[in-house]
């Protein structure tokens, strides 16, 4: 049996293009001891992918010939893990390729009677819900009555802090790129308003939205529309820094915000976090996602790409805004 897996092929320097990637065919290897073979059926297209092109990364450096790392779903075609068998879906890293030879001990059965395996990458899964989750309800600590807003909304991560932050009773406000997505944020999300970056002025925008100023700011983006928010901050707002896409292919030249001084000057404050604090808490909030999405409270639209081949032009379309909701591959 035969693979395709996609590689890294040269380290770019700015933004990302196809032809720093390359699909390669590798045979099959045999199974070792408490090793399983899995067919990839979703792989996830995260704004992580890209970071770990960079030197130094926080989820460590890609290594020049080898499967661009990706978290994703596979099902079990042989085993030689005692407690995994034939069928099963399991989560974990999978990496960009279609068939993956992983110790059973990276791997998590996946429970498949309430919700189909890949909502375990997105609304249920560690880059996508629990992430909003805890970066609305743990960091952001969102009340009933707060202003909330959010950036890349239309993304999945954004979708999901969107809902998430309507279920705990805020208001909010999605900033997305273009009308379509901004009726895709009022229409489907549920956003009470919505702000189109690209053809208008956030800070005009957020001054008529909410003249009494934001609650909350969920931020996924940085640069120039983290700082037409540091504008708007009401007395006491809390920043919630998720990421920030827009300085992924900049990060030896990372734009910090201008405007940071309405923080102290507002008695706000400005929080990063990563999802792995939250670890301890991950099956707790798994439940609650769940229980909103079988209620018919949370929902997170997805697009995927198919055949492995696709993969590369998955990964640029995440930082062109090309996508709405979850972007995944189907190799």
């Amino acid at each position: 049996m035969k693979l395709q897996r996609v590689v890294l092929k040269e380290y770019p320097k700015g933004e990302l293009q196809a032809e720093h990637m390359a699909i390669i065919e590798e045979a099959i290897p045999e199974l070792a001891e408490d090793q399983v073979l899995l067919q990839v059926e979703h792989l996830s297209i995260d704004a992580f992918i890209r970071t770990t092109f960079n030197e130094g990364a926080f989820h460590g450096t890609a290594d020049l010939g080898q499967p661009i790392v990706a978290l994703g779903i596979g099902r079990v075609i042989d085993s030689r893990f005692d407690g995994l068998n034939q069928g099963d879906a399991v989560f974990g890293p999978m990496g960009a390729q279609t068939h993956a030879v992983l110790p059973g001990a990276m791997l998590q059965k996946i429970d498949e009677d309430e919700l189909p395996a890949r909502a375990h990458l997105g609304v249920l899964g560690v880059t996508t819900g629990l992430t909003a989750y805890a970066g609305i309800v743990r960091v952001g600590e969102v009340q009933a009555s707060d202003v909330v807003v959010v950036s890349a909304a239309a993304g999945a991560v954004g979708s999901c802090a969107c809902q998430i932050a309507k279920n705990c009773g805020a208001r909010v406000i999605g900033i997305a790129g273009g009308s379509e997505k901004c009726q895709f944020l009022i229409d489907e999300i549920g956003c009470d308003d919505a702000i189109d970056y690209k053809h208008e002025d956030i800070d005009e925008r957020l001054k008529a939205l909410a003249p009494d100023g934001l609650d909350v700011f969920f931020d996924n983006v940085g640069g120039a529309v983290l700082d037409a928010a540091l504008l708007n901050l009401k007395e006491g707002a809390r920043v919630v820094i998720c990421g920030a896409i827009s300085q992924y292919e900049r990060t030896g030249d990372v734009k910090g915000p201008t405007n940071y001084l309405k923080i102290p000057e507002r008695n706000a404050s400005m929080l990063g976090y990563t999802v792995f604090r939250f670890a301890e808490e991950y099956d707790q909030i798994r439940e609650a996602l769940a229980e909103w999405v079988l209620a018919g409270q949370l929902a997170l639209p997805e697009q995927v790409e198919e055949g492995i081949e696709q993969f590369p032009d998955a990964l640029i379309k995440l930082f062109s805004g090309g996508h709405k909701g979850k972007l995944l591959v189907a190799p």
